[in-house]
């Protein structure tokens, strides 16, 4: 500076430093410091000031150019803020506005010192803090940067990472999805880099650029590691959880052997057991592994490798939530038995294409022929097996099969299996029921009836047929059928209704084969009861067979329903040939049986009482009795109380004329009135004969009468003298009247 021109001075005016003018010498007024600084001190000070006295100088020469402006001073940087004053010991930024108005807006940061030079080249301490300024005094923010082989960061404030971890948030400009990025600070502020490194007995991956990875992949050279959500690397048995694309969460399992290096590429050995690890480390859980040899093995939720045996596979549809089991059979090695039929353990077993084993399923092969394999998985053989389900119209079914020594199911026909005749067919499942036309029945148990069945009557036979309905109200919708102990086929009329012998015993049969029971009308008659057959309804009745034609017998029975009559049970008997005993319609008809004789009407019913049969008087006894035929004398009392003595021939006819010297016709004992004493009667055959209040003829005697009339008769009963001209009427019997 030249002497004699204008001087200025740095005075504090409200907390900031003024240039202000005076009129003294500038080296005077600048260099007179303080007599307590050091010598160096003062040096540095001395330089400081020439500098600020310039450019001082510079500001009150161009006040307006040098506001919001850098200037330098012996080798300083200083920046001037509007109103003229310098930043002293604080951080201040300077925005850069670029042209491009879409363009962001930079902000620089720069520190001040306590004499206003910004803090340039390298690191400065700063309240405890470093922070780095590069050569422009700029110091950088929330950015990493390569500084004498290390690399370092400083956050948004600009202070260098303190020694330990750290984490950086990044946010993706185009995805706005934001990053945690984990790093180490040395001591010293540097940041840990290029490989593994330990850190409190823990070993941490740290990349080139010092990022060390968190629940991540690390791939070196040929070799794979993870480290978990702290950074750590891993060993051990280990899993790695998530999301994937479509929205389901996955966890997948990995081993790392001691060094940390992913077991890959092949099976692996551990406590026992094997495992299975794929070109990225990634154990199969849960899932089959299928070799080059398309062996297939399975791993179970575990990981272990199923082997020695039979091992079970769930799922569970997600749609439904039906879960299902299938069953496989793994050899030592583990590998999955599939695509054939094997023997384990005494038994068959067939697995698929993909060593699924046959539960409740079929197995046809070239031939057409089938085998099953049931409930547990094992093939039938030598034995019976059912399969039931559900139709289409909801009703349930069971089928029966049975399958031989090799396990094919009998098809298409009759066998014979222990003994027992069966119907399968061209499927294997056995028929039930009626079968060929109706000749044959098999049971509920599949099994060909031979002898005597009793079986519920097909309902189209009792729609069908008059004969069929008739049996069905009587007897009810079951029935009785005989199928030949030889070949099953059922006994049958070929029309209307037959009879068949059975074990020496008679019964009828329909053209269904139902066997009859009751009355069964053979054939049209003349009475039409003889036209009829009567088979025993019930089993012991009169200690015959159910069934059994009745012959030889009486019995107590109503009359068939389809011919009119008297109601209600009446004793008739059957002849050797089944006939009801009748007699022609509107008679009687005696009969003979076991030595004695019967009364029988047109409808087959026993008679008893007195019966006037063609013309003559016979006598069967009272309802109470044994309805046979009473000869000889007996006593009867008429509907009015009166008795009368009647006396029957042999032949069961009432005698007519005398007998042992007395008056029957017809059977009746013929009296004379009592007061009477004595009446003429006209006997038959003999002419007219005195007859007594006794019923006995007189005969060679003379008597008076009643009504004092005197008669005489000579021994053989002829009258010889008539007391009077008047002839007794005869008193017939009272016979039953017809109720055919």
């Amino acid at each position: 500076m030249q002497t004699g021109k204008a001087a200025f001075e740095i005075e504090k005016a409200k907390g900031k430093n003024i240039l202000r003018r005076k009129n003294t010498s500038m080296k005077k007024r600048f260099l007179n410091l303080p007599e307590c600084l050091s010598g160096l001190e003062a040096k540095t000070w001395k330089r400081r000031l020439v500098s600020l006295a310039a450019g001082m100088l510079l500001l009150a020469s161009f006040p307006a150019l040098a506001a919001g402006r850098w200037q330098s001073a012996e080798g300083e940087k200083y920046y001037i803020k509007e109103d003229g004053s310098r930043y002293e010991n604080t951080w201040f930024s300077i925005e850069s506005v670029p042209a491009n108005p879409l363009a962001k807006v930079t902000v620089t940061w720069y520190y001040a010192g306590p004499d206003g030079a910004v803090l340039t080249n390298g690191w400065h301490e700063i309240e405890g803090k470093h922070y780095y300024f590069y050569p422009g005094g700029n110091s950088p923010r929330n950015v990493f940067f390569n500084l004498d082989g290390k690399r370092y960061y400083v956050d948004e404030t600009g202070a260098r990472a303190e020694k330990g971890w750290f984490s950086v948030t990044t946010v993706n400009s185009s995805t706005g999805v934001s990053s945690v990025s984990w790093y180490y600070a040395n001591p010293d502020g540097s940041l840990r880099t290029g490989g593994w490194q330990v850190i409190d007995g823990v070993e941490y991956y740290f990349d080139a650029n010092g990022r060390s990875p968190r629940n991540n992949w690390v791939n070196i050279e040929d070799a794979r590691y993870h480290v978990d959500e702290r950074g750590g690397k891993q060993t051990g048995w280990f899993s790695v959880s998530g999301v994937n694309g479509n929205g389901q969460a996955y966890e997948n399992w990995y081993y790392a052997e001691p060094d940390g290096k992913l077991a890959r590429n092949g099976w692996k050995d551990l406590e026992g057991h094997r495992y299975y690890l794929d070109a990225n480390g990634l154990s199969y859980r849960k899932r089959w592994y299928v070799d080059g040899d398309k062996n297939r093995y399975y791993l179970d939720e575990e990981g272990i490798l199923q082997q020695n045996g039979w091992f079970r596979i769930s799922n569970t549809n997600a749609s439904t939530g039906v879960t299902t089991e299938n069953w496989y059979w793994a050899d030592a090695a583990g590998s999955a038995k599939k695509d054939g039929a094997y023997e384990i353990d005494g038994a068959m077993y067939r697995f698929d294409a993909n060593g699924t084993m046959y539960k409740k399923r079929w197995y046809t092969d070239e031939k057409g022929k089938k085998q099953y394999f049931g409930e547990n998985g094992a093939m039938c053989r030598n034995q019976w097996f059912s399969i039931s389900g559900e139709r289409a119209d909801g009703s349930e079914y069971t089928n029966w099969y049975y399958a031989g020594e090799n396990g094919y199911v009998l098809t298409g026909g009759w066998k014979n299996i222990n003994g027992k005749d069966y119907y399968f067919n061209t499927g294997g499942n056995i028929s039930t029921g009626w079968l060929d036309d109706d000749k044959y029945y098999c049971g509920d148990d599949g099994a060909r009836r031979h002898g005597w069945d009793w079986i519920q009557l097909d309902e189209d036979w009792i729609d069908d047929n008059d004969n069929v309905k008739k049996y069905a109200d009587r007897n009810g919708e079951w029935g009785w059928f005989y199928f030949s102990p030889e070949n099953g086929r059922k006994r049958e009329s070929g029309s209307g209704f037959e009879e068949s012998r059975v074990d020496g015993t008679t019964y009828c049969f329909d053209t269904y084969g139902i066997m009859q029971m009751g009355w069964v009308k053979m054939r049209g008659a003349s009475p039409a009861l003889s036209g009829y057959r009567y088979y025993f309804p019930y089993a012991g009745l009169e200690g015959f067979i159910q069934g059994q034609k009745a012959e030889d017998c009486w019995l107590m029975t109503e009359l068939p329903e389809d011919i009119d009559g008297a109601s209600g049970e009446k004793w008739r008997y059957f002849q050797g040939n089944g006939a009801p005993v009748c007699a022609p319609a509107g008679r009687y008809v005696i009969q003979k049986i076991d030595g004695k004789k019967y009364a029988f009407d047109d409808r087959g019913a026993a008679r008893t009482g007195l019966l006037e049969i063609d013309g003559e008087v016979y006598y069967f006894g009272e309802p109470d009795g044994d309805y046979s035929m009473v000869t000889g004398a007996c006593e009867l009392t008429d509907d009015t109380g009166e008795k009368a003595d009647y006396y029957f021939e042999a032949s069961g006819k009432g005698t007519t004329g005398i007998k042992n010297g007395r008056f029957y016709y017809k059977g009746r004992l013929q009296t004379a009135d009592r007061n009477a004493k004595y009446e003429v009667f006209r006997v038959p055959g003999k002419g007219l004969r005195l007859i007594d209040s006794n019923g006995k003829v007189v005969k060679g005697r003379k008597v008076t009468d009643g009504d004092k009339c005197r008669w005489k008769v000579n021994s053989s009963g002829t009258i010889e003298e008539f007391g009077s001209d008047y002839v007794a009427e005869i008193t017939e019997p009272e016979t039953v009247p017809y109720e055919g």
